[in-house]
Parts: structure tokens; sequence; C-alpha cells
């Protein structure tokens, strides 16, 4: 009677442990845009329907909460006399490969406290969505700004950089410079 019952807790632990590691290997995967394929020439409320679909991290560390400058052209700038911003990246975006983000991907949300027509923040969620589906022919990376109280789109210079061998683990995004992880082993910056 007690082999019997030791053999069932074995087996009890054998499979929870089969269980658990399966559930801590997998990965949130961004999900693509399956009602539009080039975000410039569709109904803005099918950017927000996709945008809901996102998971956005809000762990501090991962997102980033500072007072932040904004210039007329749109830059920012990390200040003490700036307005609150906070961008909060995409939970999948650090595992997406290039093809995909070359498509077209959601990498971020941003809020501030006040209207920045610039960049089309304010106190309302505004989308960063990165592709190279620019005008025919141009293969360069883009940004391209979704505010969704504005219900425009603001477009803008993006540089992407590798910094092969290393591998992000996770979503990030951060003020100064504005950035956000969106491949394993890249970042894409707003300029």
């Amino acid at each position: 009677m007690q082999r019997a019952t030791m053999r069932r807790l074995e087996i009890g632990a054998c499979v929870a442990s089969v269980a658990l590691a399966a559930a801590c290997q997998y990965y949130y995967t961004t999900p693509a845009p399956h009602h539009f394929t080039n975000v410039d020439s569709i109904p803005f409320d099918s950017i927000r329907a996709y945008a809901h679909t996102l998971r956005f991290d809000t762990v501090v560390y991962a997102a980033d909460v500072r007072r932040v400058k904004f210039d007329s052209t749109g830059k920012s700038k990390v200040d003490a006399l700036g307005d609150s911003a906070r961008i909060e990246p995409e939970s999948g975006a650090w595992n997406l490969t290039l093809s995909e983000l070359a498509q077209g991907r959601i990498i971020a949300r941003i809020r501030t406290d006040s209207a920045h027509s610039a960049n089309g923040y304010g106190p309302w969620w505004t989308w960063w969505w990165v592709d190279k589906r620019g005008a025919p022919g141009d293969t360069s990376w883009r940004s391209v700004l979704l505010p969704d109280s504005l219900k425009t789109l603001i477009h803008g210079d993006m540089v992407f950089a590798d910094h092969s061998p290393f591998e992000w683990r996770q979503s990030i995004a951060r003020w100064g410079s504005q950035w956000s992880t969106c491949t394993r082993s890249g970042c894409c910056i707003k300029e």
C-alpha cells in the first residue's frame, strides 16, 4: 500500500514538472494584423481593433515613465521640467524576426499628460508602428505614430540597430532617444 502511494506521488510530481516546464517555454508572440497589410490605407478603426489584441508590458524597467520635453519637430529629450511621458513596449516585440518587422508591427504605445502635436502624443494612446513599406521602391525602415485621439498617421524616420550577437529576452522601451526592442537582437530608434 505504501509503495503504491509513493509511486502515485512520483508520477504526479513528474506530470506536474512536465506541465510546468511546458508552460515556462511558452513565449507570447506578437500577432500579425490579419485584416490589413498596409497601415497607410485602412480605416483607423481597424488599427485600433488590432492594437487592442496586443499585450503591452506596464512593469517599470520594461516600460519607462519620465519627464520629457518635445520640440516642434517631434524630437524628445529627458528633462526635469518636461511633461510626464509613458512608453510601454509590446510584450512580444523582442521576439520578432526582421521579416515580420518589415511587414509591419506595433512595437510600443505612448501616452503623455498633455498634447504634443508633432508626435500626436497626449492623454490618449499613440501606437508606434514600424515597417519597411514606405513609398514604392523605398526599402528603408520607417516609424509611423498612430494617435488614437487624432486618428491620423505621423510618419517619421527610424534607425534599426542590430546588437548581435547579444539577444533580448524581453521587450523594453525607453525615453531619451525613444527606442524599443523590436527583434531578438535589435532595437528601433525613432529619429
